[in-house]
Order: C-alpha cells, then sequence, then structure tokens
C-alpha cells in the first residue's frame, strides 16, 4: 500500500469514528433526558428505531445546547487529527531525498573533500578496504610507505598541524592550573589540584590552519570516480 493511500484509510477511519462516537453521543444524551424526564416510549410506535428517533428528537427540542456539544465536538476533533495526519504525510514526502546521512551539511561535504583528497593522493581508502591477511609484513611494509608519503604530502598541502606539547615524548612537562582537558589528558595518580608536573606520553596534536580543496560541484559522497579503461 503506498503512502498516500495508507494516508486517505487513516483519515477516513478517523472521521468515520469520529462520527460514530458523535451519534452515539447524541443516543446516550437523549436516553438520560428520557429518564431525567420521566418520558416513557409510546404504545404506538411502531418499533425501535423509531422510538429511539422519537427519543432523540425530544432531547433536541429540551435540550439543544447538549445536542450540539456531544454531536460537534468529536466531529471537531475528527477533523483536527485528520488535518494533521494529511500535513505529516504530505511533509514526509515532500522531504529531500538523501543519499546518506548529513552529505548535505557542509561540514560533512569538507570532511568528504579532504577524504577524497587523501584517496587521491595516497590511496588511503583502497588501502583501508583492501584484506591485508594475506600479505606479509614486507609486502605491507612496502605498500604503506607510498600510502604514507602520499596521504602526509595531501595531509601538509591543506592542514598546518602542530602539536600541542612540542617537547620529545619521554620529557618532563608542567601541566598548569586552568589548563584545557579538552587538549590535555591526564593519566596516572591523578589528585588534588593543578598544576601538576609529569612525564610527556604524546605531544597530542592540534590544526593550526586548515584549507579545503573548494566544491567542484561534483556530488561530494563520491570520493573516486570509478575509471574505465575503454579499448
Amino acid at each position: 500500500m503506498s503512502s498516500t493511500s495508507r494516508r486517505n484509510l487513516l483519515i477516513v477511519v478517523i472521521l468515520l469514528a469520529a462520527v460514530l462516537l458523535a451519534l452515539g453521543n447524541v443516543l446516550c444524551h437523549a436516553l438520560v433526558v428520557r429518564e431525567l424526564t420521566g418520558a416513557a416510549p409510546q404504545a404506538s410506535e411502531p418499533g425501535l428505531l423509531a422510538g429511539l428517533i422519537r427519543t432523540v428528537g425530544d432531547s433536541v427540542g429540551q435540550r439543544p445546547q447538549f445536542v450540539w456539544f456531544f454531536t460537534g465536538a468529536p466531529i471537531l476533533v475528527g477533523i483536527v487529527l485528520a488535518a494533521l495526519i494529511a500535513l505529516l504525510y504530505d511533509g514526509a514526502e515532500s522531504a529531500p531525498a538523501k543519499t546518506g546521512a548529513g552529505l548535505g551539511d557542509p561540514t560533512t561535504a569538507g570532511a568528504l573533500r579532504l577524504l577524497a583528497l587523501l584517496q587521491q593522493e595516497g590511496r588511503l581508502i583502497d588501502f583501508l578496504e583492501e584484506d591485508i591477511e594475506p600479505y606479509g609484513d614486507a609486502q605491507i611494509g612496502a605498500a604503506v610507505r607510498a600510502i604514507h608519503s602520499g596521504c602526509r604530502g595531501a595531509l601538509h598541502q591543506r592542514m598546518r598541524i602542530e602539536r600541542i606539547y612540542p617537547q620529545e615524548d619521554g620529557a618532563a612537562v608542567d601541566v598548569p592550573a586552568g589548563f584545557d582537558a579538552g587538549q590535555v589528558r591526564l593519566t596516572g595518580n591523578v589528585h588534588g589540584e593543578p598544576p601538576f608536573r609529569g612525564v610527556l606520553q604524546h605531544g597530542g596534536w592540534r590544526v593550526a590552519s586548515v584549507t579545503l580543496p573548494r566544491s567542484t560541484g561534483v556530488d561530494a559522497a563520491v570520493l573516486a570516480p570509478a575509471e574505465v579503461e575503454v579499448s
């Protein structure tokens, strides 16, 4: 069943339920009015249906405002629910389809262009997607040298990366009070308040500047086009 058919069926069910509820409310109200007023069905009435119609007519004549309320409220609610269902389905159908989650986001597009550059210069995706289990360490080492050179050149071409701590790993360093926990992660026997003094396990990296490739109008999700050699 299509989305439009489901929407229409749901709207019909909601409206039908509202009408039935309204009729039930009117009938219940009519019976209550008859009980309160002490009116009894007349013997001359031809049957149950005629008696119900007469009872409803009497209740409308005696308490019209209640009848309109008990009739109108369910139908109004049904119409509102049907309209909301129609709006929700129309909004879902008009939403633009995406080839992947977040591909239209500018930040995501920039990351994809950088990944495409790493693939172009160093075949990074080819290497990561390759099953390297059948190869020996010597074969992998030779492949990694070329990939390392290409990716390193692409990274340095588009980003200026610097160490957070310029000292060599293993050097003694100070962590001042008010340090940025996002840039420095403390390990070991950490207690008390900064400043701290410890041994640098890893100097960390941060980006000083970045220049991503400009969009060329090609789909950002295409990291590397397929190559076909025509004979």
